[in-house]
């Protein structure tokens, strides 16, 4: 199962990959993240066998918003 697992996230990888930009399907890429956010919530404390993944989609929500967050620091001025 786990073979298969990473077998279908890298081919998933590699096809979002070959698209130049998400830019043009932003509404839609914050929608699938939205309905991705609510599983991960819903299912976080429930025991990991049960609902697969779960985890890997905290984690890598909780890294997009810190990239998002650093993104959108301003940086301090020297006379701050």
């Amino acid at each position: 199962m786990a073979s298969c697992d990473g077998l279908l996230r890298a081919q998933a990888i590699e096809a979002y990959e070959a698209i130049p930009s998400l830019d043009t399907h932003g509404e839609l890429t914050r929608l699938i993240l939205a309905e991705v956010s609510l599983l991960a919530h819903k299912y976080r404390y429930v025991r990991r066998h049960d609902v697969p993944h779960i985890q890997e989609l905290v984690g890598l929500l909780d890294v997009l918003w810190q990239e998002i967050e650093m993104a959108n620091a301003s940086p301090m001025s020297p006379l701050d």
